[in-house]
């Protein structure tokens, strides 16, 4: 089910005092939809360098069905402009340079042990969260495009549209296989 588009929405976390509003939905130039938001610590907006709110250009994933925003032992939390994840403990911000484009979208994301793993329509972010350190995989327009992930013990495994299966080993932090 979508999220309603003519209302906020409020991610919050379960063990500290921090929430995600997503506030207005928004086409600052045609074909570019996102949700304009604030990040609040505390019951106050969280300022920082990296989130520049007025821009016209900053704003979360047009599409946050799937959005989970916070890991299981609340350590992290995901804030999906772009690649932005919160150390919980310290609130400290860190964005990942990653190849955004258009038909790209965001379709989902889990956390598994001290990872963070986004699939996006025509990528894949794999975030080592105590290493602060990603696996970027990117496939061209037109070649694959990926609609589903999931756990399967070990691994995780990325479904495209044509059935296409990508597999990750979460344990030895690689992709273990290609698909074109």
């Amino acid at each position: 089910m979508s999220l309603d588009l003519n209302k906020p929405h409020t991610f919050a976390s379960k063990y500290h005092p921090i929430k995600l509003i997503a506030t207005d939905f928004d086409e600052p130039y045609y074909g570019l939809t996102l949700w304009r938001f604030r990040l609040y610590v505390e019951d106050a907006i969280f300022h920082h360098p990296l989130l520049d709110y007025d821009n016209k250009f900053c704003g979360l994933s047009s599409i946050l069905d799937n959005f989970v925003f916070e890991s299981q032992q609340g350590d992290y939390v995901f804030i999906p402009y772009g690649l932005m994840v919160m150390n919980t403990a310290t609130y400290e911000l860190t964005k990942y340079e990653v190849k955004r484009g258009a038909n790209n979208d965001f379709i989902k994301n889990i956390f598994i042990e001290n990872k963070l793993i986004v699939l996006n329509q025509r990528s894949i972010w794999v975030v080592n969260l105590s290493e602060k350190s990603m696996i970027e995989k990117t496939y061209t327009f037109g070649t694959v495009q990926f609609k589903e992930i999931k756990r399967e013990k070990e691994f995780v495994k990325f479904i495209s549209w044509a059935k296409q299966v990508l597999i990750f080993d979460i344990k030895n932090n690689i992709f273990i296989n290609e698909i074109t």
